[in-house]
């Protein structure tokens, strides 16, 4: 994690817990304060560390600090359960409604919060991105339950079509893709990305064709009516859509009424599955005619967690474990490079069940 983003949760966390962080900051993924109740740290390789009690008094100490001292600023994203410091870390909050009101009140009503810490794994999508983008880029989901990294392996998807020269528009209604403080990215989404903040994706990817000419709309964590009805929109209107969305596999997706429709239209060339561990890459498929095939299966991003620096192995080097290969370097908006699997490994030759 950047030196910025650790001295920006040190500051507000402060003691033990403080020093905590700043010690594992490299590699920590969240940490979960509950009022009354032991802190504790996820790491990297799904280690968890027990920290001290905070009480209710230092948990709101520590939320308004990360609120900046100003809770109204944040009221907005509050009604969602969540607000965005800087940095972009996200932090979920629950606790106690204030009576006859929608949104979170008072900050004292917090009882316990999640924070989130973004992490860059520059690299670990350069694989997936030549297996996508020939002549021009493809659409493509990103599905898998929560913390296994969508967020991570769309961010650096963007990035890379971005510097290979398309033009990406970017609905960050989370603030966690691009983690934009006044309008500019603190994290890397490429040369020729451009933002649209903390707005909600079904405004914000209308005004985003209309302002940026895009080729290639993207979005995290996709869901509900008006999403849906923007994302068929820049479809139609002939850009790329990258998206992810929770579910575990591609048929609970299509149980889900806000992702299936989309899915069923074949408005995504490509479905690509995250799991069970963080960072796996557990099937990717291509819509062939009426449904979709399975292209193959088990691949592995980086050392199987994208939130890790991919390592000396260079762009793409390796990341998917030898599964999906291009036979030429990506350049650009060059051919698509043909997409295959080893020979001799039983799991991907011939026909494959579906996942």
């Amino acid at each position: 994690m950047p030196l910025e983003r650790v001295d920006r949760l040190v500051d507000a966390l402060g003691g033990r817990l403080g020093e905590a962080v700043r010690a594992n900051g490299d590699s920590i993924l969240e940490l979960r304060l509950r009022g009354g109740r032991p802190a504790r740290m996820r790491l990297l390789g799904g280690r968890e560390l027990e920290l001290e009690v905070v009480d209710a008094s230092r948990l709101r100490r520590i939320l308004s600090a990360l609120m900046e001292n100003s809770l109204y600023a944040w009221e907005d994203e509050l009604r969602q359960g969540y607000f965005t410091a800087a940095g972009g870390l996200r932090v979920g909050v629950c606790g106690k409604l204030r009576p006859g009101r929608d949104a979170v009140g008072d900050i004292a009503s917090i009882g316990s919060a999640c924070i989130r810490v973004p992490r860059e794994a520059r690299g670990c999508a350069e694989e997936l991105a030549r297996a996508i983008a020939g002549d021009r880029p493809s659409s493509a989901l990103i599905l898998s339950a929560p913390g296994l990294g969508k967020t991570t392996l769309l961010r650096d998807l963007v990035r890379v079509l971005s510097d290979d020269g398309w033009n990406v528009a970017l609905a960050d209604e989370r603030r966690e893709v691009a983690a934009c403080r006044e309008g500019l990215p603190l994290l890397d989404v490429g040369a020729r990305t451009d933002v649209m903040d903390a707005c909600p994706k079904a405004q914000a990817i209308p005004m985003l064709l209309r302002a940026c000419c895009p080729d290639v709309v993207a979005a995290d964590e996709i869901g509900g009516e008006g999403d849906m009805r923007a994302i068929r929109d820049a479809f139609r209107a002939g850009a790329a859509v990258l998206a992810t969305a929770h579910a575990p596999d591609l048929d609970s997706a299509l149980r889900r009424e806000s992702v299936a429709p989309l899915i069923r239209e074949g408005i995504f060339d490509w479905i690509v599955t995250l799991g069970p561990e963080p960072g796996r890459v557990k099937s990717v498929r291509r819509f062939e005619g009426s449904e979709y095939a399975e292209h193959c299966r088990e691949l592995a991003l980086s050392d199987g967690h994208p939130v890790t620096n991919p390592g000396s192995a260079g762009p793409g080097g390796e990341l998917f474990n030898g599964i999906v290969r291009a036979d030429s370097a990506r350049s650009g908006r060059g051919g698509r490079p043909e997409v295959r699997a080893p020979q001799g490994n039983p799991e991907i030759d011939g026909e494959v069940d579906a996942c």
